[in-house]
């Protein structure tokens, strides 16, 4: 006959925001009138859990013990949401009823959420809370079958069981084994277009290049029709496929957006967003903790198309995510933080009829109107950016050159020079940084920049080209340039080129 301990102590997850947090729920069965408490700042998600345990104890030939039943979740002083922990609240009220045999000192994980029916179902967020917890020392490791790709994804070990009665041939038969779970990756349809597409835009293919190679914000700005929309396409193509850990970071996020399917595929997200932006879409919803586009397009790129049309309002706010590379919202008084570790890739008409670049005087705009319809992209935010380049329209008897001694496929080749730079970031900084993200701490030392090329870029501030911050941003650009060509240190040839990418053309 089992033992019926006073207390039984169940560890469990819950995430908030982009980050989970480790729980301990406690079960005591005490005698009186048959009642059920859940404490520890609930929501109704938990609290409704009774009637879901006890349809599933019938279901799976247990019986809801008579008595005060009385959960604690902890920690007290967080708030707590989600129904994965129905089974370890129900776990524990077995093993406190001596249904269950509870090994003597056992620390037991367990996650899901039961039907009525006694099967055990996954729950959104379940590669963040397992990738929390994989490390940890616990004696039984009990999580849904369903979710066995994020178990896969996050490196977890751990026993997958489909329904409560499972549970007797883990704890009375002693089949309890560790699985290594593993995951596939899924074969994902790329539309992505060969950069050899983009025609006589050699500038563009340059900055698209450097964008890549060091993870730097671009901005693109030219006529109607010229590519800039089709170079947006282009960038993502040349970009490294996910790691395994970005793959599982990226994973976790969309898993928590509700209607939008999580891909097991290496290939980066790519979020397009457009002037009908709001602040709100932009960082999620915080009410329920859902990410919005900034977090879904955490190592990857975000496209805004056509930004000289965005309010005001949506590229002020841009500014703080894109130096700090994370979105933070508020709920009930409490901050949470998603990751946001993008390129931001914005293109645009220099004016109000497209052509202020084009020869010939074609542009039909007044100072004034072009400046009016620029205003909204301030200063600040635009110390924000790595790149500009400008993109002009190709005659006619240009384009019929270019296409005869077309070059043929040229992504393959861009993307060995990108991935062959990220491997010489990962070894300068470590494995979560490129020349875009690098802290700025001490960052003149890593960089390895001449005293000479430091004299002509300081020199070339004060001709007033760029700020303090351009300063830095420079010699990111700087960098990522000499990785490109394989030098050791920034020379003065490469700050110049970086330079060229900083001067607004309108």
């Amino acid at each position: 006959m089992p033992s019926k301990p006073n207390v039984v102590h169940i560890y469990s997850c819950f995430t908030t925001g982009s980050d989970s947090t480790v729980s301990l729920i406690e079960v005591s069965i005490s005698p009186g009138i048959p009642t059920f408490s859940v404490i520890g700042l609930c929501d109704s998600s938990i609290r409704e859990s009774q009637g879901r345990i006890r349809s599933a104890f019938k279901s799976a030939g247990f019986t809801m013990p008579k008595g005060h039943i009385t959960i604690g979740i902890s920690p007290a002083y967080m708030r707590k949401a989600g129904s994965g922990f129905d089974l370890p609240m129900a776990m524990g009220i077995l093993f406190c009823s001596g249904q269950l045999y509870l090994p003597p000192d056992s620390r037991i994980y367990a996650e899901g959420e039961l039907s009525l029916g006694g099967d055990i179902i996954g729950t959104p967020g379940s590669c963040l809370r397992l990738k929390t917890v994989r490390d940890m020392d616990f004696d039984y490791k009990i999580i849904p079958a369903s979710e066995a790709s994020s178990a896969g994804i996050s490196c977890f070990t751990g026993q997958a069981v489909n329904s409560l009665s499972d549970l007797n041939s883990l704890f009375e038969g002693g089949k309890y084994k560790e699985t290594v779970f593993e995951y596939q990756k899924e074969k994902c349809d790329s539309d992505y277009i060969d950069i050899s597409n983009l025609k006589g835009q050699e500038k563009a293919k340059r900055a698209l290049l450097i964008s890549a190679a060091g993870f730097h914000n671009l901005m693109l700005m030219g006529s109607p029709g010229c590519g800039k929309t089709l170079a947006g396409k282009m960038l993502a193509g040349i970009l490294p496929e996910l790691s395994s850990e970005e793959l599982s970071d990226v994973y976790s996020i969309t898993e928590l957006l509700e209607g939008e399917e999580a891909k097991l595929c290496g290939e980066r997200p790519v979020r397009l967003i457009g002037p009908n932006i709001t602040v709100g879409k932009l960082v999620g919803n915080s009410s329920s903790l859902t990410p919005g586009e900034l977090a879904l397009a955490n190592n990857g790129i975000l496209f805004a198309d056509e930004l000289p049309l965005y309010s005001s309002e949506v590229i002020d706010f841009l500014r703080k995510p894109l130096e700090e590379h994370k979105v933070q919202m508020m709920r009930r008084g409490q901050l949470y933080s998603f990751d946001a570790n993008f390129i931001f890739l914005g293109t645009g008409n220099p004016c109000k009829c497209g052509l202020f670049y084009e020869s010939g005087d074609r542009c039909r705009c007044s100072a004034n109107d072009i400046q009016r319809y620029m205003s909204k992209i301030s200063g600040p935010f635009l110390e924000r950016i790595d790149l500009i380049s400008e993109m002009r329209s190709i005659s006619g008897k240009d384009m019929a050159y270019i296409y005869v001694n077309d070059k043929g496929s040229e992504s393959p080749s861009y993307k060995e020079i990108v991935q062959r730079c990220w491997e010489t970031a990962h070894m300068r900084y470590g494995a979560n940084y490129l020349n875009g993200t690098f802290p700025d701490e001490d960052i003149r030392d890593v960089l390895r920049v001449s005293e000479k090329a430091i004299k002509y870029a300081s020199d070339t501030c004060d001709k007033g080209f760029f700020s303090a911050r351009g300063f830095t941003r420079i010699l990111r650009v700087a960098r990522t340039i000499a990785d490109i060509k394989g030098a050791a240190d920034i020379s003065v040839d490469d700050i110049a080129e970086a330079v060229q990418y900083r001067k607004r053309g309108f």
